[in-house]
């Protein structure tokens, strides 16, 4: 999808790096500016349906399909927004009007592998599990623009210096990615020069082939817009022996990672893993099941005690505390936690987001 539009470009952009509040605080005010724009209805329509305001989306994106009904983006969004309002018929419908409709066109493979998703549903429970947990991206284009040919060049010339001996698997790592994400670029040092420091007390010591190594990870996962595994490669950089200024490059980069939700959180660590070394998780997200124990409600907060692998009541993983920063009804289930990792004095805690009760 082509934006020309600058406003449409920035909001493409933070809607590329998860940011689809401020997309939609930004884009709504605008609607009279951009009334026939069906660019404008389908980054919006997709920013709601991923704030979870699925009716607003559904608004948003049909009105993009009166402005131009053969728009495929529009389409292919409204088919998951379907999805994520739990209407398996409807996306169906959709998908194969878009096959139908679209068929020299090669984004029609996101509609064929949406319906090939649903046809290895074989019953209720799975359909059921699926809707809650499905990845909205593996059926939408991806959002972003192209690597320009000259960034690209350049940041390959650098890499051969920063990398040498690691310059194959560091270029075949940047080359799969097809986006750009700006920020990356400011972490990549100058070649020729020392990486480290020796000596000094830190959590993480690393040699200059290590940081090397780690660089390249963490630039490659934020390129991907995996941010929860970037966030910990970035933290072993905040805590090693890095140059000073790797160190701080790593911090501002950590900030501009997003936050997951339920349904498209790409990795989850295991408690044994947190417990090992909290502060390598900080700020990372997991995704846990298990139960709630000594329930306190604090005004607007909740905090309990969470039973990490006790859902079936049989392996206790271990305990952790939780704080909830919002009201929520507390049920006597099992349930799915997505929450933040806070080291804490050796240990660590959790910041609930979202609470999913295992029925």
């Amino acid at each position: 999808m082509k934006i020309y539009n600058k406003d449409l470009k920035r909001a493409r952009r933070w809607l590329a790096a998860g940011r689809s509040l401020k997309v939609i605080h930004f884009l709504e005010p605008k609607v009279p500016l951009f009334l026939e724009d069906v660019q404008y209805y389908v980054l919006l329509g997709r920013a709601c349906m991923e704030s979870k305001l699925l009716t607003d989306a559904d608004t948003y994106l049909n009105r993009g399909l009166q402005t131009d009904p053969e728009n495929i983006d529009v389409y292919l969004t409204l088919a998951v927004n379907h999805l994520k309002r739990k209407d398996p018929p409807a996306a169906v419908r959709t998908w194969l009007e878009i096959i139908d409709d679209f068929s020299g066109r090669k984004e029609v493979r996101f509609a064929r592998r949406g319906l090939n998703a649903l046809k290895k549903i074989s019953d209720q429970q799975q359909q059921d599990r699926f809707l809650e947990k499905f990845d909205s991206r593996k059926f939408l284009p991806r959002i972003g623009s192209k690597w320009p040919g000259r960034i690209l060049l350049i940041l390959l010339v650098v890499l051969i210096g920063l990398t040498g001996f690691y310059f194959k698997d560091a270029v075949s790592g940047f080359l799969i990615t097809s986006e750009h994400r700006p920020g990356a670029e400011r972490l990549i040092p100058d070649s020729g020069r020392v990486l480290t420091n020796s000596g000094g007390d830190v959590l993480y010591p690393m040699n200059d082939s290590e940081l090397t190594k780690t660089l390249r990870k963490a630039l490659r996962y934020y390129q991907s817009y995996e941010d929860n595994k970037a966030r910990y490669e970035l933290n072993k950089i905040k805590y090693s022996n890095a140059a000073e200024d790797i160190r701080q490059k790593s911090i501002g980069l950590l900030e501009a990672l997003g936050e997951p939700s339920i349904e498209d959180i790409e990795t989850s660590y295991s408690y044994a893993d947190v417990a090992s070394a909290p502060w390598l998780y900080e700020n990372c997200w997991v995704l846990w099941k298990g139960m709630t124990a000594n329930v306190i409600f604090e005004g607007d907060f909740i905090s309990f005690d969470y039973l990490v692998g006790f859902e079936e009541g049989k392996v206790l993983e271990g305990k952790v505390p939780v704080k909830l920063p919002f009201p929520a009804v507390m049920e006597p289930l099992p349930l799915e936690l997505l929450a933040r990792i806070e080291p804490r004095n050796g240990s660590f805690i959790l910041i609930g987001k979202t609470l999913h009760f295992l029925r």
